[in-house]
């Protein structure tokens, strides 16, 4: 396999056209470096903004720092040909992703409304991008560029999509994205080292149907035998057929569990699914994933010589995704904490990829010698900032883990995790020249940081002291057991120490600092009832949530497959859901009682719950009367949540 980008004295080699050159996004910037076609054509739903954010960008200059003349098409018009093939047809591939979000998310909200804007577009016009993206975008480059140009589907979209899955927008179990994109690879998790395999074997002549062994990589062909499965060093799992999980729920979470298992590139069996039957049968089939980048690889990948701007053609457009993390550094990949409703480990990975120290601290340096840094670094972090640095010590036990999470139920004890080293990294990061300010934006595991009896304290101490903007965020998501438990979520107890701790660390400090809190409603196994038990930890605390995220199913999560079977994939108990448009908005409305525009339907949900009488109204603090009437649902008792503080 191709090794990732070589560095010269600790740096990337610039590009033919110079370190301050974007990629050629026109036929005029094409022949500006010399160059007469492309190797790799890249297509985005992402406006190009060439920084190690932004996806399409990082694998563009993985490419050209191994010598691939790449070109990227941004956001092009759906409707026809011309904008995909501006530049022509490339000479090994075109590689295709939806953007940063998977274009449903993008478009609607949970409650399946059209969004009026989009974060990643100049002036965040909504719009720029179809639905289903990577369908749309596959199928107009088999129109403009022919049956034998290779077409690689990479990106969030395609990588929670590469199998059958539930999609919330349509209320249905859809194929993997391979089949109606008609695409001859998908790359999922993170793709610069299957990209540049795909790339190396093409270019040595290699037939694109020939490529059906790269890790980190799916395909569909017609014919099992095409897959080349016989004498693989893998074994083969054969997943229940994409017809029965599309109309068997019990059968859909039995699948569900079966592919949550496959997760560790160690032992990872390579994944088979059928769709469809007799002439029209496609089979998919999924190769093991590709090992997660090394710390000297991520290094690489981090520093090459990205301009950190969007491209000129926009004239200096506000892009509310590049403003939020222009002045950010990403200093690791990947969480092993498997949040059930987060997608994150199914498309990163569990194990964590860091940075070096040295490396990071040359990334800072950069950023603060530019003349229009004015002194803040607004996140040092990632998926879960205090993760950095952390893996796992026994690669004999790495080798046949099957556990979807390191720190969940408890901390796995060959989970290495000491925040000593990230604590030294945030205390030389602070005396880089020209940094005034450096927050951690990103969410902390803070059940980790107390599961580390060694440095775990001091790093919450570092965190609060130096590190918080104002206001540090963090997500205990909700506070009744059962709920926190289908989540992976530690209880409400470890949550109350982080608030203590926080407000003496900041008294300590002489700060006026305030934590807050993010909360989901209608989660799988929340009740009406339990966001009512939340709502008065919420009103006993005196938290009124300006933002509460409401479930939203996305492809490939625990929590989906919950949302959509019914049940827990991991034990076939029964889960309750809450499918109820309205119920969602009155469960939303109880975590955002502090708004009053949300008394009507409070009100509604209380009566629902016997808490209000008819008739009756909330009174002062948005409480019931003195005196009210409290009714337990089915399966809650006390042990369901916290008990309350107060009075009413």
């Amino acid at each position: 396999m191709s090794p990732l980008p070589v560095l010269q004295n600790g740096r990337a080699k610039p590009p033919a056209a110079g370190p301050d050159a974007f990629l050629p996004t026109t036929p005029d910037e094409v022949r500006a470096r010399g160059w007469s076609a492309l190797d790799v054509l890249l297509v985005t739903g992402d406006a190009y903004v060439d920084h190690p954010s932004f996806g399409a960008a990082v694998i563009g200059r993985v490419l050209e720092a191994q010598g691939y003349k790449v070109g990227i098409v941004a956001q092009p018009d759906w409707r026809s040909t011309a904008d995909v093939s501006r530049m022509g047809r490339p000479r090994l591939f075109v590689g295709i992703t939806s953007g940063a979000m998977d274009s449903m998310v993008n478009h609607y909200t949970a409650h399946k409304r059209r969004r009026s804007d989009d974060a990643y577009t100049p002036h965040a016009t909504a719009g720029k991008r179809p639905d289903r993206a990577a369908t749309v975008y596959a199928r107009l480059c088999r129109e403009a560029f022919g049956p034998t140009t290779p077409i690689v589907l990479g990106g969030i979209e395609a990588s929670l999509r590469r199998i059958a899955q539930y999609d919330y927008w349509d209320d249905r179990v859809l194929p993997s994205v391979l089949v109606p994109s008609g695409a001859d690879l998908l790359v999922y998790g993170q793709g610069e080292k299957p990209v540049l395999e795909i790339a190396r074997r093409l270019a040595s002549g290699e037939d694109i149907c020939g490529l059906v062994d790269v890790p980190g990589t799916a395909l569909a062909v017609p014919d099992l035998a095409l897959a080349m499965l016989e004498g693989r060093a893998r074994k083969t799992l054969e997943l229940p057929a994409y017809e029965e999980i599309a109309l068997d729920k019990r059968r859909f979470a039995e699948f569900s569990r079966l592919y949550h298992l496959e997760h560790n590139g160690e032992n990872a069996r390579v994944l088979v699914q059928r769709h469809g039957r007799g002439e029209r049968a496609r089979y998919v089939v999924v190769n093991e994933p590709m090992a997660a980048p090394s710390t000297e690889e991520l290094d690489r990948i981090a520093e090459l010589p990205y301009v950190r701007e969007a491209h000129p053609s926009y004239r200096g457009a506000h892009i509310p995704a590049l403003e939020q993390i222009r002045w950010s550094i990403q200093i690791l990949r990947g969480c092993a904490a498997g949040c059930a409703f987060c997608c994150i480990t199914e498309h990163q990975g569990r194990d964590i990829a860091s940075r070096s120290e040295a490396s990071v601290l040359r990334e800072l340096a950069t950023l603060a010698s530019k003349e229009n840094f004015r002194g803040t670094i607004t996140d040092v972090g990632g998926a879960t900032a205090n993760m950095w640095g952390m893996r796992c010590t026994d690669a004999g036990a790495h080798a046949v883990c099957r556990r979807a999470s390191c720190v969940y139920p408890t901390v796995c004890k060959f989970f290495a995790v000491d925040h000593g080293p990230l604590v030294d990294l945030y205390e030389k990061a602070r005396k880089v020249k020209g940094v005034k300010h450096l927050f951690v934006g990103s969410g902390v595991r803070y059940d980790l940081a107390q599961a580390d009896t060694k440095n775990g304290a001091r790093y919450l101490k570092t965190l609060v002291q130096h590190h918080v903007s104002g206001q540090l965020k963090v997500a205990p998501e909700h506070v009744c057991e059962p709920v926190l438990k289908l989540m992976k979520k530690p209880g409400v107890s470890s949550f109350e120490k982080l608030r203590k701790d926080f407000e003496r660390y900041s008294r300590e400090a002489g700060k006026e600092q305030y934590l807050v809190p993010y909360f989901i409603s209608s989660h799988p196994g929340a009740s009406l009832e339990q966001a009512a038990e939340l709502m008065e930890y919420l009103q006993d605390n005196r938290w009124k949530p300006q933002q509460v995220q409401d479930f939203m199913p996305t492809p490939m999560t625990l929590a989906s497959d919950m949302y959509f079977s019914g049940y827990h994939p991991m034990t076939g108990e029964p889960v309750h859901v809450t499918r109820d448009m309205e119920e969602k908005r009155m469960q939303k409305a109880l975590l955002r009682w502090g708004d009053p525009a949300n008394r009507p339907l409070i009100e509604k949900a209380l009566r629902k719950l016997g808490r209000l009488r008819p008739g009756e109204r909330l009174g002062p603090g948005m409480r019931p009367a003195r005196g009210a009437p409290k009714r337990r649902g089915p399966g809650q008792g006390s042990g369901d949540g916290p008990r309350r503080r107060g009075g009413a």
